[in-house]
């Protein structure tokens, strides 16, 4: 689908994937959050991926406010640094690997122990009420579409 395709959905989460819905985006913005890498290298040689194919995807992840392109000083090459937009992927990527492991076959699938700073203790992502901290439960949560949608309770076809 293209992001023409996306955008036409006015949707939250067709929203999201025609902005991070790129092959390689969402792998682009992990290793800048989670592993720390900002130069065109670094994401070259942790990914793989080719030349062309990275410059394109940094630049549409600058060009949407994801990342800001600073210069390296003392040297003509740039790093490419997450925005605070880009900062609050971290919980949708977090999500992202509980999903997969918990769900994926991959026997070799490398996993995450997200730890509070402070406590060194376990954190997990969730479903919290506002206005106490309480914890919900996924199967305890209805979405409700606002907008030229009628509501749609039980999280179906949200796009």
């Amino acid at each position: 689908m293209t992001t023409a395709n996306y955008q036409k959905h006015h949707c939250p989460i067709a929203q999201a994937m025609a902005e991070l819905g790129d092959q390689w985006t969402l792998l682009i913005v992990r290793d800048a959050l989670l592993a720390g890498r900002s130069r065109f290298s670094e994401f070259q040689e942790s990914l793989g991926i080719s030349r062309n194919l990275l410059t394109l995807r940094l630049t549409k992840l600058c060009d949407a406010g994801i990342f800001e392109r600073v210069p390296i000083a003392g040297s003509k090459r740039h790093a490419y640094v997450p925005t605070q937009k880009c900062r609050a992927l971290r919980v949708v990527i977090l999500a992202m690997g509980e999903w997969a492991e918990k769900w994926a076959n991959d026997p070799h699938i490398h996993h995450l122990d997200v730890l509070e700073k402070t406590t060194g203790q376990p954190v997990t992502v969730g479903f919290f009420r506002r206005e106490d901290g309480t914890i919900v439960e996924p199967d305890a949560v209805d979405i409700v579409r606002h907008g030229n949608q009628k509501p749609d309770h039980g999280g179906k076809d949200l796009s």
